[in-house]
């Protein structure tokens, strides 16, 4: 069977609720393997760490370190900064298989997951 390996990039209000929404489907098909999140006092990072994903401070250093691990990497950090730098690391590497997913994409696979029964995170 073939799996999905997810990254996500920023545990904000709608990072830290869209990784909950994605550990409560019991997919095999889909894994978070890593996060990012500068600020490691978060709730989310605890739980992140508890479940044994990958836990890095900078988003460019987890796509750098996992490289073409990632399959799906959703960027909901809101800095187009770190948007910009992530697209760049793609390029510089090489690394044709990482897809970066932005916010409005993530919105459309919330609202699957929660069949409608959560409001989006603003």
């Amino acid at each position: 069977m073939r799996r999905v390996n997810i990254a996500i990039a920023g545990l904000g209000r709608v990072g830290s609720q869209f990784l909950e929404a994605l550990l409560s489907v019991n997919a095999e098909g889909v894994k978070v393997i890593a996060v990012a999140e500068p600020r490691e006092d978060l709730e989310s990072v605890s739980l992140v760490k508890s479940k044994g994903i990958a836990y890095f401070r900078d988003a460019g250093d987890m796509l750098r370190s996992l490289e073409d691990s990632i399959d799906v990497l959703f960027e909901l950090t809101g800095n187009a900064v770190t948007r910009t730098e992530l697209y760049e690391i793609l390029s510089q590497s090489g690394n044709r298989k990482t897809v970066i997913v932005p916010e409005p994409v993530a919105f459309l696979i919330w609202n699957l997951i929660v069949e409608g029964k959560h409001a989006y995170p603003k």
